[in-house]
């Protein structure tokens, strides 16, 4: 019982951010607009670019340009809903190193939920629209529900990886252009598609910077169906999810005992 009040005060605190931060973001409704437009159009020049490729070379390992679409529908979708719903992931190092995480650590609330979503990056609503946009374009109806499962694990994903890479503020000091950096890295290299890469990046892109499970297993999952990748693929993000918990909460532990007091100063 008093897990299931626990979920239920958890959801309804996700719920009050989300409309408190729409309403935000809603008061300066020409700079909203203009930040989704101009997300679209970045979107779309990539775009381009890739069917200039694929009219000039015809395919790339077996990938064609619907391939592309897909990959950029994942991509997008789950980008953006990390973004909107879960907008300080980006944030966690500045908070860490100014000693702003004080104030959550206060709440009877999870300390890691409540600081993800007590802010939205609305620049999100721009790729999210997109990505429906593309995904409606290309898959059939029967491929939805499998777009969609494989949509909130890459999205597990990304948080994970912005939760790891700014927790490293815990153990190094202010590390925010480093943390900026790995998080612009992973968001890069799950654009292309996998088949461009082999060897030790291939690997890496399945393990520490886990690429290949946020945009080119799905895609290819969407294409050829197999079983294992697809477990492999949901137990990877909730495994990826568990260490960022953990991963956060020791360096927490760090930052609770004052032995980080000097590097807030």
């Amino acid at each position: 019982m008093k897990q299931t009040s626990s979920i239920k005060g958890h959801w309804e605190l996700f719920k009050e951010y989300v409309k408190l931060n729409l309403a935000t973001a809603l008061e300066y409704r020409f700079s909203f607009v203009v930040q989704t437009i101009t997300m679209v159009l970045n979107d779309i020049t990539w775009l381009i670019f890739w069917w200039i490729f694929f009219t000039k070379f015809g395919s790339l390992n077996g990938w064609q340009i619907e391939h592309i679409l897909v990959l950029y529908a994942l991509l997008n979708l789950s980008y953006g809903l990390a973004g909107m719903f879960f907008g300080n992931k980006n944030h966690i190092s500045s908070m860490i190193s100014e000693g702003r995480l004080d104030f959550y650590i206060n709440f009877p609330k999870n300390i890691l939920f409540h600081v993800l979503i007590s802010r939205s990056n609305w620049f999100g609503v721009g790729d999210a629209l997109f990505g429906l946009i593309l995904a409606a374009i290309t898959l059939s109806l029967k491929q939805w529900p499998l777009f969609l499962l494989l949509t909130l694990s890459s999205t597990i994903i990304f948080v994970s990886f912005a939760v790891l890479a700014h927790s490293l503020a815990f153990y190094f000091g202010n590390s925010s252009e480093t943390s900026r950096s790995l998080n612009m890295g992973i968001v890069t290299m799950s654009s292309y598609p996998s088949q461009m890469f082999g060897g030790v990046a291939k690997f890496l892109m399945l393990t520490v910077f886990p690429a290949g499970f946020i945009s080119g297993i799905p895609v290819q999952l969407l294409y050829q169906f197999n079983w294992f990748w697809l477990i492999s693929t949901i137990l990877f993000s909730l495994m990826f999810l568990a260490t960022s918990i953990y991963f956060f909460y020791k360096g927490l532990r760090k930052y609770e005992s004052g032995s980080m007091i000097t590097s807030r100063i």
